[in-house]
């Protein structure tokens, strides 16, 4: 597999197909990944200049008759003005979106005993949107291995999430598992495959998370409200005119702390149909992700070597023939809004108009 891939890219992408969603795993299972997503912070600096004026008194002419005797007054001295202290202002984003800032490849490394590197991948949503940050670590070596951290602003977490705070998993199942604590006004969500993982984790951010919590946003003008599956099911089959998707008959759905977060503000959604004409011996299911109010993130596009391409209703759209050793993906941006379709039932331009009859249905 893909090892630049994000652990739910892999539960959805590798579990199914593909597997498709990020986050997806079988009902029953307790595969907790979350919807990292690669986060883009722009830090915009401003630099005021002050130009300070200074005046020359001239001597006082000298006077060549006497002059009568004047009584000297003395000017007060003017009370000095405290010069304020400079204000630290904490930023809107959790960490500036700075996943370095947020935990070191080294400290990752060091809580899971093998050596970690930083691999958030390519997603359709975005936490800044709520104004977090995710991010995620894959092992470098052989085998699998990963984590994820997660900062939101408390304000932003469903009660579902909140009662949840300091409770540890057990994690015996072999799947990742979810972990919330809250920092003051942050809350750091983890996800791994130990419990001692998950506290080790969150104790290494929570500190500096309640430095830097993030600010709680509504999401953009413009962003989409998602719709229900079954109009994204009827959009799909009207285009193809074939009669041939359905709703998807597997038990994948996306889970996790951070998804819940995402999902219940808003900024993220999942659907999944059928193509039942896919060729023979190649999985059916066609994955849909949205993510309102998000950006795409154009270096890692390119980094994947995304293909641009058309697509009625988007302002930009790219092809990703091999995004998994068993899938394609098309990624489209229209407006603030991202929107990802994976599968390996149709072909590129199938995939197309299957993103355009969606678009549509979002006005």
């Amino acid at each position: 597999m893909n090892d630049e891939l994000t652990p739910d890219e892999r539960a959805a992408m590798r579990s199914r197909i593909l597997g498709g969603a990020r986050d997806i795993k079988p009902a029953g299972a307790h595969r907790n990944a979350w919807i990292a997503g690669s986060v883009a912070a722009v830090l915009v600096a401003a630099i005021a200049g002050g130009a300070v004026a200074t005046s020359t008194l001239s001597a006082p002419q000298i006077a060549t008759t006497p002059s009568p005797t004047l009584t000297e007054s003395v000017a007060p001295s003017p009370t000095p003005t405290p010069t304020p202290s400079p204000t630290t202002v904490a930023p809107s984003v959790a960490f500036d979106g700075d996943c370095a800032a947020v935990l070191t490849e080294d400290a990752v490394s060091s809580v899971v005993g093998v050596p970690m590197a930083l691999s958030n991948g390519l997603s359709a949503q975005s936490a800044s949107v709520l104004g977090g940050v995710s991010c995620q670590w894959v092992a470098t070596g052989d085998g699998y291995q990963a984590v994820g951290v997660a900062v939101f602003p408390w304000a932003v977490v469903p009660e579902n999430v909140r009662a949840e705070v300091g409770v540890v998993p057990d994690c015996t199942d072999g799947y990742s598992c979810d972990y919330a604590q809250r920092f003051d006004d942050a809350a750091v969500l983890v996800w791994a495959s130990r419990a001692e993982e998950l506290t080790a984790l969150a104790a290494a951010v929570g500190e500096r998370a309640a430095l830097s919590p993030g600010t709680a946003r509504s999401l953009p003008v413009g962003a989409w409200v998602v719709p229900e599956c079954s109009d994204v099911r009827d959009a799909v089959d009207r285009t193809r005119g074939r009669g041939d998707v359905v709703d998807h008959r597997g038990d994948y759905y996306p889970r996790g702390f951070s998804w819940q977060v995402m999902s219940e503000r808003g900024a993220a959604a999942y659907c999944a149909v059928d193509n039942l004409s896919a060729p023979e011996g190649t999985a059916t299911v066609v994955d849909f992700m949205f993510g309102p109010g998000a950006s795409p993130d154009l270096d890692e596009i390119a980094r994947r070597g995304g293909t641009p391409i058309p697509v009625d209703g988007a302002d930009a759209a790219w092809y990703f023939p091999d995004f998994t050793a068993s899938a394609a993906l098309v990624l489209v941006q229209s407006g603030p809004n991202v929107l990802t379709v994976g599968t390996r039932s149709m072909s590129q331009e199938e995939m197309s108009q299957a993103a355009a009859a969606v678009l549509a249905t979002l006005g």
